[in-house]
């Protein structure tokens, strides 16, 4: 492996290059094989996700390859779309387009991108396909599979922030080799701070440049920098653009092999048994926990009213929770309401969803701003709702970045199933006084096609407003 490694001086100083620079380029045709069974794979959004692959065929006496497995978990074929951006090249200079891939309804497609390709392999699709990659070979390790990183919108470190990677090490035969990825499409600068586990630091900081959409992978990233022996270290990694980072461990003299990812940061989102939901930054928050509407015949429908600051509003987010219960047993395959969420009256829309039950089984959603029902937009995906199992939605009307994603997660298996589509509108302005209506539940035989949702359990509502 050619050696390009940081210069940690004891002044300011710039990683150096390699002499060998990699290029933007079309895959060559890929080893590609189907499995008669989907295999577990990351859930991902619609849109692209990037795979860094390290270029390592070779640890001590063992060799291993880097797989992709694609997994298609719609009921009909669905396209992914691959590129290959080599190591430390502009991946926003296309010399001609990315290979197609068609993914057969249900199935997964390994694709090896070959052992000694270094670089970001680009993978679009749509929100029905899922990603892993690892590497794969009869070493100790590999023989199982080693992770690598898939580079998705909800796992990026953000521009500014620092990104984490512990425990890297150097011995006579084990070695730390750090990739870090510029998720933006103009150049970034990067500081990387080594440090022992006691705080002290190791040289001084490294800058580094890199080009538009590109990684720079430095092998053996601690040589020089420590004496062999030197164990749990880590690397804090900062840019001025979107950005990842990750290291492989080797070690030559057994063949084991290591992925170490970011460290998960302290402020998590996530919270405690009975915890107040914690507010995002730039967010303004509303909540009303615990459950807060059971249907029944004598009060099928509930309701719950923010009042959000007047402004401009670019993204309005709902999530909540439903405990789904017997299908309405006069039309199970009627729209069983799980949420109404509109600013004021049905016209402005942020988002409506139903689950069908037997004869239909799906998620459907509607959505619009500033238009009459009939106008709606429409988005449904083929969904089986469980009796008895809780369900967490999560509706994000983003306005701003032109998407709209409503999640559905089964908090007992962990299913995902995703309905992807796009508001009409760039932003709404809310006035003082405006009101975020939430309902939940259908009244029994007032409109055709929408049933009661007798005995269902809606908990933990809460909305977000960005401006």
């Amino acid at each position: 492996m050619p050696a390009e490694a940081p210069d940690f001086g004891k002044g300011p100083t710039n990683l150096r290059l390699s002499k060998k620079q990699g290029s933007a380029r079309m895959l060559r045709p890929l080893g590609l094989s189907l499995l008669l069974a989907a295999a577990s794979a990351t859930a991902v959004q619609a849109g692209t996700v990037y795979v860094p692959l390290p270029g390592l065929n070779q640890n001590g006496s063992y060799t291993y390859d880097a797989q992709v497995a694609i997994t298609n978990t719609s009921t009909q074929a669905n396209n992914v779309t691959q590129f290959l951006i080599g190591n430390d090249t502009d991946g926003t200079v296309r010399p001609g387009a990315g290979i197609p891939l068609s993914v057969p309804a249900a199935r997964t497609a390994l694709v090896n991108p070959g052992a000694t390709v270094r670089g970001l392999l680009e993978l679009s699709g749509t929100a029905n396909l899922r990603f892993t990659a690892r590497l794969v070979g009869p070493g100790p390790s590999v023989s199982l599979g080693v992770p690598l990183p898939v580079i998705t919108s909800d796992n990026l470190v953000k521009a500014g922030r620092t990104a984490t990677v512990q425990g890297l090490i150097l011995t006579t035969s084990r070695a730390s080799h750090l990739t870090v990825v510029n998720l933006g499409q103009q150049p970034a600068t990067c500081t990387i701070n080594l440090r022992r586990a006691d705080g002290t630091a190791i040289g001084s900081p490294a800058t580094i440049s890199l080009k538009p959409l590109s990684q720079r992978y430095f092998a053996n990233v601690l040589n020089g920098q420590v004496t062999a022996g030197t164990a749990d270290i880590r690397a804090d990694v900062s840019c001025n653009k979107d950005f990842y980072a990750y290291a492989l461990l080797t070690d030559a003299a057994t063949g084991d092999l290591s992925m170490l990812q970011p460290a998960g940061n302290g402020d998590s989102l996530l919270q405690v048994p009975g915890g107040t939901p914690v507010c995002p930054p730039g967010a303004t928050c509303f909540d009303t926990l615990g459950v807060v509407h059971t249907p029944t015949p004598s009060n099928p429908v509930a309701r719950v009213t923010y009042f959000p600051p007047a402004g401009v509003a670019k993204r309005l987010r709902l999530t909540m929770k439903v405990t789904v219960g017997a299908w309405y047993p006069k039309d199970p395959a009627g729209k069983h309401l799980i949420y109404w969420f509109v600013i004021n009256k049905n016209t402005d829309m942020a988002g409506m969803l139903y689950f069908r039950g037997p004869d239909a089984y799906e998620a459907l959603v509607r959505h619009g701003i500033a238009l009459k029902h009939p106008e709606k937009l429409k988005i449904l995906e083929p969904f089986q709702a469980i009796p008895g199992h809780t369900y967490l939605v999560d509706n994000d009307y983003d306005m701003g970045k032109a998407t709209y994603t409503v999640t559905i997660t089964d908090t007992l298996t962990g299913a995902v199933v995703q309905l992807v589509g796009q508001p009409n509108v760039k932003q709404v302005t809310l006035k003082d006084g405006d009101k975020l209506l939430i309902d939940m539940g259908f009244p029994e035989g007032v409109t055709v096609d929408e049933v009661p949702s007798f005995g269902w359990n809606y908990s933990d509502v809460h909305v977000e407003v960005y401006k």
